[in-house]
C-alpha cells in the first residue's frame, strides 16, 4: 500500500519553520503572513495525525520526530530544485552552486578555478560566501566548504585540505617591532579571528609560552581581513599556510617561526555523490586533486 504523500507547500513551510526557529522568520521568508504559515503547519499535523511542533522559551520547536522528518524533508527539496535547475538548463551551461567562506573563496578557491574552466568550458562554477552552518543555510547548493566537518542525510563529506597555521606577518612590521622568540609575541600587536578566539592561546600553548590573562590585540570576523591587517603593519596574524602561498612568496608576509606550526580541522567538502552528474564528479576531482597540491607544499614547507 503506497503512503499518501503531503502536499509540497505545507513541506515548505515546515522546512522554514524548522531551520529559523520560528513562525515569523519564515513567514517573512516566504513571503506569506503568520496566520498562513500557521495553517499549512496545521494542515500538515493533520495529515500525519500527530503534533509536530511545541512552544518552547526561543519560539516553536520541532518535536524529535519531526527533527528527523525535516533532514530528509530539506535533502528532498534541495534535490528538487537541483532537478528543477537541471532541466531549465538542459543543454546549456551546467552551473554547480558552491557555498564557501569569504577567506576560501577569495585566498584559495578563485585564485584557482581557471584552470578547471579550462577544462570545462559547459560548467559555470557559481560561488557564494556564507559562514553559516550547514542546517542554517538558505540558499540550496552543490558544494559546500567549511572548516569543519558536516553531516547532512544523503551527503557525504571529506576533509580536502589541510589548515595549518603560523605567525605572519609584513617585512616592515618586523623591522620596528623585531621578534626574536615566541615570548616576544606576547609584546607584539597580535591580531586575532573571531571565529578563531582561541588560535593564538593555543599556538602560544604549542610554542611552550604560558599565556597570563587575556591576549590583547585587534579582533576581525573574518581571515582575509586579519591578512589585510598584516600586510599593511597593523601587527602579526596567524596566517594558514594553505591562503598565504602567494604572499610568502613574494615576500608580502615572513614567517616568524615557521617551524611552530599549530594544525588546525582541516577545510571539509560536503556533497552529494551522483554518477549521473559528470560534472559535479570532476569539479569534487578536481578540488580534492588541488587540495591534496596545496597540503603536499604544506607539509614540504614545514619541513
Amino acid at each position: 500500500m503506497k503512503t499518501r504523500l503531503p502536499p509540497l507547500k505545507p513541506l515548505r513551510v515546515f522546512e522554514a519553520v524548522v531551520r529559523t526557529g520560528s513562525l515569523t522568520l519564515a513567514a517573512a521568508e516566504l513571503h506569506l503572513t503568520h496566520s498562513a504559515v500557521s495553517q499549512q503547519i496545521k494542515l500538515l499535523e493533520q495529515h500525519f495525525d500527530q503534533t509536530l511542533f511545541v512552544r518552547g522559551q526561543r519560539g516553536v520547536e520541532p518535536t524529535a520526530a519531526a527533527r528527523v522528518f525535516f533532514a530528509d524533508v530539506k535533502a528532498g527539496l534541495d534535490r528538487i530544485s537541483l532537478a528543477a535547475e537541471q532541466l531549465l538548463n538542459t543543454g546549456k551551461v551546467r552551473i554547480i552552486r558552491v557555498s564557501c567562506t569569504p577567506s576560501m573563496a577569495m585566498r584559495w578557491l578563485i585564485p584557482r578555478l581557471s584552470s578547471f574552466q579550462i577544462e570545462h568550458p559547459r560548467v559555470e562554477i557559481r560561488v557564494t560566501t556564507s559562514t553559516v552552518a550547514v542546517d542554517a543555510l538558505k540558499e540550496p547548493f552543490d558544494v559546500l566548504i567549511r572548516r569543519s566537518p558536516m553531516h547532512r542525510a544523503e551527503y557525504e563529506c571529506v576533509r580536502f585540505l589541510d589548515d595549518v597555521l603560523t605567525p605572519v606577518a609584513s617585512p616592515r612590521y618586523l623591522q620596528q617591532h623585531p621578534c626574536k622568540t615566541p615570548d616576544d609575541l606576547l609584546q607584539a600587536s597580535l591580531l586575532h579571528l573571531s571565529t578563531r578566539s582561541e588560535s593564538w592561546t593555543r599556538w602560544f600553548s604549542e610554542a611552550g609560552v604560558p599565556v597570563k590573562g587575556q591576549l590583547s590585540g585587534q579582533i576581525y570576523e573574518h581571515f582575509f581581513l586579519s591578512l589585510q591587517a598584516a600586510l599593511t603593519d597593523l601587527g602579526v596574524a596567524l596566517g594558514s599556510l594553505a591562503m598565504i602561498e602567494e604572499d610568502l612568496a613574494h615576500g608580502s608576509l615572513a614567517p616568524l617561526f615557521p617551524d611552530l606550526l599549530l594544525r588546525d580541522k582541516g577545510f571539509h567538502l560536503l556533497y552529494r555523490p551522483s554518477h549521473q552528474d559528470p560534472a559535479l564528479t570532476d569539479f569534487i576531482a578536481w578540488l580534492q586533486l588541488k587540495g591534496k597540491q596545496t597540503s603536499t607544499s604544506i607539509i614540504a614547507a614545514a619541513k
